[in-house]
């Protein structure tokens, strides 16, 4: 399993501590220009020596969108700011004092392998979930690999919670796919109750791939409807391609079952495809 470093590095994002101070210096320089930033790095620092558990990260690679303080321990996240202000002000102590008092009652929170140590899965459950529904989207990765998967011993919840997370991840690392791939192969889909997550399929289905970027050619996600491959083929005002073709059920990795892109997930060969539009 890839470790923190490796994950924010695929992702764009920067652990923002001393050994990365020229992201503070990036910080410290946009300061006096068109943004404002409610926290100063001595605030900062405060807020970390007070609880040790506490890793901040910048998310860098739309132009220096925001500070999030992240707590290894349960994977709770608050943005220490509201992302970026566009007037600026110098009144940062409410701001301070607000971010240290949402913070303090993670000090309360029992860690989750705690919990599954103690039995209390269920409460360990609750708080994966809570954890990974109010992340921002760069970070729910990282928190996925937090959660002590072995130890809760549920390949099931496993397979929904990273379901999940990749469902709202916009750029899901090579490394998150790969382990996916394998824990979707290993286990059942998740179609029981109101609400399923996932839908599967008795007979073959037509799937569609609208890409911009060829790098990326053959990718896992695929959707069941034309119209959504032709919005991804259109992005950014971009003109890409539109791949096509046909999966059997035991092809089908997964089908997100409600999700409005009617997203399926495949791995799919290159000598089983039609080009549907290519746009010159």
């Amino acid at each position: 399993m890839p470790n923190q470093t490796t994950i924010l590095a695929q992702h764009g994002l920067i652990k923002a501590d001393t050994a990365t101070w020229t992201d503070w210096q990036t910080i410290d320089s946009h300061r006096d220009k068109r943004f404002s930033f409610p926290l100063e790095w001595k605030q900062i620092q405060q807020i970390l020596t007070d609880h040790p558990t506490l890793r901040p990260y910048l998310y860098l690679s739309t132009g220096l969108d925001g500070l999030v303080l992240l707590d290894v321990e349960t994977g709770e996240t608050a943005n220490a700011q509201p992302l970026i202000f566009d007037t600026l002000s110098n009144k940062n102590n409410t701001m301070f004092q607000m971010v240290e008092q949402y913070i303090r009652r993670w000090n309360e929170t029992t860690p989750t392998k705690t919990l599954i140590q103690q039995g209390r899965t269920d409460e360990a459950k609750q708080q994966i979930d809570h954890a990974t529904a109010l992340a921002p989207t760069a970070l729910m990765e990282l928190i996925y690999q937090l959660v002590p998967w072995k130890e809760l011993n549920d390949r099931q919840y496993q397979r929904m919670t990273a379901l999940n997370v990749r469902k709202n991840e916009e750029y899901p690392s090579r490394q998150f796919d790969r382990h996916l791939v394998k824990l979707l192969q290993q286990t059942k889909p998740c179609i029981g109750g109101e609400g399923a997550l996932e839908k599967t399929f008795d007979k073959p289905i037509t799937v569609y791939r609208g890409e911009i970027d060829k790098s990326v050619h053959m990718g896992l996600s695929w959707t069941s409807n034309l119209e959504v491959a032709e919005k991804f083929a259109g992005r950014f005002g971009r003109q890409g391609t539109i791949w096509k073709t046909v999966l059997e059920p035991e092809k089908i990795l997964a089908a997100y079952a409600d999700d409005g892109e009617h997203e399926v997930l495949a791995i799919v060969s290159e000598n089983t495809v039609n080009n549907v539009r290519e746009f010159s």
